[in-house]
């Protein structure tokens, strides 16, 4: 049973102020080694309940598992190439395997074109417009996932965190309640246009998101 994982890997980068320390260690003396780490629960891979947008609305600890596992389609977008917007007619195209309740992964392979530890990364990335959005939050799925930043003001963040208005895919999707799975990996590695997907938060009490492990089935 191959397993793929679609997870970053959490450690230092300039986008986000981590600080991970090893604050017990064998070399100190200590009989075990512990290490802590402080961070947003809205870097590297994660997930985003609709509170990360809206008052009132569930935590990452009451999402209901169901929702973020299970049957997944795997809609291969092609080459895309820097600074592209994905609109519905892409959308539309690459969808029409499209189920249901499915989980929808939308593979573009950015993370192949530019590092993820880069600004290029960020700054270049493809991004899905309005159009595309509002599509999106037509269907029938219970969460998408996103192999690039998937907004285009996503890139002017930490230096500015715009308004909501100009987050097309938080605004319609996931207002809506359809759970965004934010920069994924590897999506390079799924051959196959159905797999099975865990997208497995951290159970945070009261928070809007959680940094996850993510994984396909095939």
């Amino acid at each position: 049973m191959p397993i793929f994982d679609l997870s970053m890997t959490i450690k230092p980068m300039w986008r986000w102020p981590s600080q991970l320390e090893v604050v017990r260690d064998f070399s100190s003396g200590d009989p075990y080694r512990v290490t802590a780490m402080n961070m947003v629960m809205h870097a590297f891979t994660h997930i985003d309940t609709p509170l990360h947008i809206e008052p009132g609305r569930e935590t990452v600890d009451q999402v209901d598992l169901a929702n973020l596992c299970g049957p997944a389609m795997v809609a291969d977008l092609g080459t895309v190439s820097a600074n592209q917007e994905i609109g519905p007619d892409l959308l539309a195209d690459r969808c029409r395997g499209l189920l249901e309740n499915d989980i929808l992964l939308l593979k573009t392979c950015w993370d192949r074109l530019r590092d993820c530890t880069t600004r290029q990364y960020w700054q270049e990335a493809p991004f899905i417009n309005e159009s595309g959005a509002a599509w999106l939050a037509k269907q029938n799925i219970k969460a998408v996932g996103f192999d690039f930043p998937q907004d285009f003001a996503i890139r002017e963040i930490p230096q500015r965190h715009p308004p909501i208005g100009e987050m097309p895919t938080h605004n319609l999707i996931l207002r809506k309640g359809i759970y965004l799975i934010e920069y994924l990996c590897n999506l390079s590695t799924l051959h196959a246009d159905r797999v099975q997907v865990f997208a497995l938060p951290l159970k945070i009490e009261g928070s809007e998101g959680a940094c996850a492990r993510v994984i396909a089935v095939a």
